[in-house]
């Protein structure tokens, strides 16, 4: 009979979801399920990052989708150890280089100072979700991602992973609580990390 810790290395070493990276790898992998999920998870995200460069609200959707295609293009050459570090930064930099190719495109007369650019407020961001600065947007990310993982996790595991994570319960206690073994406890959690991980890649770490 396998032991507490055989259980859990050998549901990791047979998870495709098991990396860190799982996010990067089944973008590389070009599926487009998960490229659609991106989508909608990071749109919001880059969207916010675009407005904090001082895209006109016109141009967003323009500038957004060659940021989209920059990403599609560029992620089988994305690493971890490239320039940008995280995923998270390697999509930052691609959404300043896409603003300063909206600006280049502009006419001469329609650009002012940097001065002048920063004596302009940001516009109320309604659309999504009223995001009023990065960490809530971040927040909001992975708010999507923990519901997106809820509605395909049993309640069950999905209570054991909640309660066990981010409330803090002990092990013990849930394995009484839902009548299984410790090791099933830390299987739920372990599931639902690895699922919160293919999703989010390395930001799934900073749920608690």
């Amino acid at each position: 009979m396998q032991n507490d810790d055989s259980i859990i290395r050998n549901h990791r070493e047979s998870s495709p979801l098991s990396t860190t990276s799982s996010l990067v790898g089944n973008l590389q992998a070009g599926s487009r399920e998960r490229w659609e999920t991106f989508v909608l998870l990071y749109s919001p995200l880059l969207r916010f990052w675009i407005r904090r460069e001082r895209v006109a609200l016109a141009a967003e959707d323009d500038v957004l989708q060659e940021t989209l295609r920059s990403v599609f293009s560029g992620i089988g050459q994305f690493t971890k150890d490239s320039q940008c570090g995280t995923f998270r930064g390697w999509l930052r930099t691609i959404v300043k280089r896409r603003a300063v190719d909206h600006f280049r495109t502009q006419p001469a007369e329609s650009i002012v100072s940097q001065s002048s650019l920063e004596a302009i407020p940001v516009p109320e961001q309604k659309d999504p979700a009223d995001i009023q600065s990065e960490e809530q947007a971040l927040t909001d990310l992975k708010a999507r991602a923990l519901e997106l993982v809820r509605q395909s996790t049993s309640e069950k595991t999905w209570q054991m992973f909640w309660l066990n994570l981010v409330e803090g319960v002990p092990t013990s206690e849930l394995a009484k609580k839902f009548n299984v073994s410790p090791a099933a406890v830390r299987m739920a959690k372990a599931r639902v990390l690895s699922r919160l991980r293919e999703l989010m890649g390395d930001d799934a770490h900073e749920i608690s």
